[in-house]
């Protein structure tokens, strides 16, 4: 339900963000916040599902690419930063799906470098919607991004055998 929250939370992002960055601001903090509600749920609860293992990290990909893509829009970020962003985030949802195909294996397993990766971009765009300049922090989210697309791809063309 959490997630599924924060996956409604991108239409009131995106529509915030053309007319009141503030609100939008607010908006994108309280999905990254149930994100984190969700995860610390899970644990006490002790409850992982099948569902939420593929729900969550595509709420995630859909909240943060938009608003990279909006950033962008905006020439906020360049827009090769959004394309390596997003592109990222699109071949590992087609990898899953290929590896889903062949394998018949539905688990979603993160990285240490899909989590560091994940608060690196979320951190950021956070950072720009404050509108402060985070140039070489982008940098270092680029470069985890393209190490932990590296690292799944590795561990999918393993999965595959």
């Amino acid at each position: 339900i959490i997630t599924v929250l924060r996956i409604l939370c991108v239409p009131l992002f995106i529509i915030f963000f053309k007319t009141d960055v503030q609100i939008a601001t607010l908006i994108f903090i309280v999905a990254i916040l149930t994100d984190i509600l969700d995860g610390v749920l899970a644990r006490l609860i002790k409850s992982r599902s099948i569902l939420g293992s593929i729900l969550d990290p595509l709420a995630d990909k859909i909240l943060i690419d938009t608003a990279f893509l909006l950033l962008a829009s905006r020439v906020i970020i360049p827009y090769w930063m959004m394309v390596t962003i997003i592109s990222r985030d699109v071949i590992l949802v087609l990898g899953w799906l290929l590896i889903f195909i062949i394998t018949t294996n539905i688990k979603v397993e993160p990285s240490i470098f899909g989590k560091i990766t994940n608060f690196l971009k979320s951190s950021s765009v956070l950072l720009l919607l404050f509108n402060l300049k985070i140039e070489y922090y982008l940098y270092i989210t680029i470069i985890f991004t393209v190490i932990s697309l590296l690292d799944y791809l590795i561990k999918g063309i393993r999965k595959i055998g």
